[in-house]
């Protein structure tokens, strides 16, 4: 009974991060108000996608606490590390910043394991959709 509890916990935690990330999707999709000047465009995008990037972020650390953990420890310190350099990416905006996160993600994801790459999978490819509408 209790193990069944668990599980439906772990669920009900899943299912609200998803609704969390089609939300964010959808309001990450929008276009930057019209009244902002070319700056203003970069930094409404920058904010955008940090928010992203900080949900792969999140989800990684609560699903490593989660009980059973659904993610080992070590995954989770591997994706805020990620998530730190991603971010550090953003705020250089340097030409290449794009091909940076995106390279980063791909390093991130290459060695996990199937169940935790299919955990990760619809954040990550988040993060890839709002980077190519940039």
């Amino acid at each position: 009974m209790i193990r069944q509890a668990n599980k439906l916990t772990v669920y009900v935690i899943l299912l609200s991060t998803l609704s969390f990330a089609i939300g964010s999707l959808t309001i990450s999709c929008a276009k930057a108000p019209p009244t902002l000047g070319p700056q203003g465009k970069i930094d409404f995008q920058t904010i955008q996608l940090g928010k992203d990037l900080d949900l792969v972020r999140d989800v990684a650390q609560e699903a490593s606490k989660a009980t059973p953990p659904l993610l080992s420890r070590d995954i989770a310190v591997k994706v805020t590390v990620w998530h730190k350099a991603a971010v550090t990416a953003l705020a250089a905006r340097t030409p290449d910043w794009k091909q940076t996160i995106g390279s980063g993600l791909d390093e991130l994801m290459k060695p996990l394991a199937q169940k935790d790459k299919d955990l990760l999978l619809p954040y990550v490819t988040l993060v890839r959709s709002i980077l190519a509408t940039l």
